[in-house]
């Protein structure tokens, strides 16, 4: 399993499942759902936010958080 905070730039993923941490009910709320696509869109400096793209939504998540996601690359 590759973490969401290090995967590469452009590469599409799909949410296989999110792990359980008092955050999850957040995420569902905010559109991270199983099966939606993810692409990992910009870093920023130091340690800062993730920003991704999920579908046609921009998220931006500290590290930690984005780890809590679990990917599947997405072939299609």
């Amino acid at each position: 399993m590759v973490k969401t905070s290090k995967i590469p730039f452009g590469t599409r993923y799909k949410i296989r499942e999110i792990m359980e941490s008092p955050l999850s009910i957040n995420f569902l709320e905010i559109g991270i759902l199983p099966g939606k696509s993810l692409q990992l869109i910009q870093r920023a400096p130091f340690g800062g936010p993730l920003a991704f793209l999920i579908d046609d939504h921009l998220i931006a998540l500290r590290e930690e958080e984005a780890n809590l996601v679990v990917l599947d690359v997405d072939y299609s």
